[in-house]
Parts: structure tokens; C-alpha cells; sequence
């Protein structure tokens, strides 16, 4: 049998938009506080205290403190992951095409993959079919 990935591409688009706007949110943080952290003697102090203590300014309307755009950027980025596992599913696709032929009957049908018990679509009787010939 072969395995099939498909994608929801809706919901795949979506969380590689969330995931690219979380790392751009990141991204924007480091870009922020890297002239503090160069020149510090104690970088994740002096990180920890930059975020609470920084703004950014969005279009000049918005004002918001660093730490908002850090868990923004936390939450884009593992909500953006859950939604890009979830967005693809294996699919099982049977290669085997069978003829079989109901003992009772005496009359042959074509169906994929193995069958233990089935009903016999000619006569609706509960039968184990007989296998009469298999093509790939």
C-alpha cells in the first residue's frame, strides 16, 4: 500500500504565515535590543530589563512595551507549528485491485485490498469470498 501526504492548504498557508510573523516579531526584539547587549557586562539582565523597559512605536499610532511583541512572537510561533502538523494527513492508498467470487452464488466482483468477510453485492449474503484473481 502507498502513503499519501495532503495538505489543507488554507490552514497550511496560514500557519507559515504565523510562523514567519512570529519570527519577524523575534527577529524585531533582537534587532531592538542588540545595541544594549553589546556593550552590557551582563547580557540576560540587562536583556530582561530592556524588555520591560523599551518600547516600539507601530506606525507611530501604536505604542507597546518589547515583552508584549516577545510573547506575541511565542505564541505566532507555536500556534503557527501546531496548525502546520495538523494541516497535513497521510492518506493509505490501496495498489491491490481483487476479484473474488461468492461461494454461494457463484458470481465475481472486483474490490481493492483483502477482504476476510464481506457481503456479496449479488445475493447480500454474509461470505467468505473467494479469491479468484489479483492485479496490481
Amino acid at each position: 500500500m502507498k502513503k499519501i501526504l495532503r495538505k489543507q492548504r488554507s490552514i497550511y498557508a496560514f500557519s507559515l504565515f504565523l510562523i514567519l510573523v512570529g519570527m519577524v516579531a523575534l527577529a524585531s526584539v533582537l534587532w531592538k535590543t542588540y545595541p544594549g547587549l553589546s556593550v552590557s557586562q551582563n547580557p540576560l539582565s540587562t536583556f530582561l530589563s530592556l524588555l520591560w523597559e523599551e518600547n516600539i512605536n507601530v506606525l507611530n499610532l501604536i505604542t507597546f512595551k518589547l515583552i508584549y511583541l516577545v510573547i506575541f512572537g511565542d505564541i505566532a510561533l507555536v500556534l503557527g507549528f501546531v496548525l502546520w502538523l495538523l494541516s497535513r494527513q497521510w492518506f493509505t492508498v490501496p495498489g491491490k485491485t481483487t476479484w473474488y467470487e461468492c461461494p454461494f452464488c457463484r458470481k465475481k466482483w472486483k474490490a481493492v485490498g483483502d477482504k476476510a468477510l464481506v457481503h456479496c453485492p449479488h445475493c447480500r449474503q454474509l461470505v467468505h469470498p473467494k479469491i479468484v484473481e489479483s492485479r496490481s
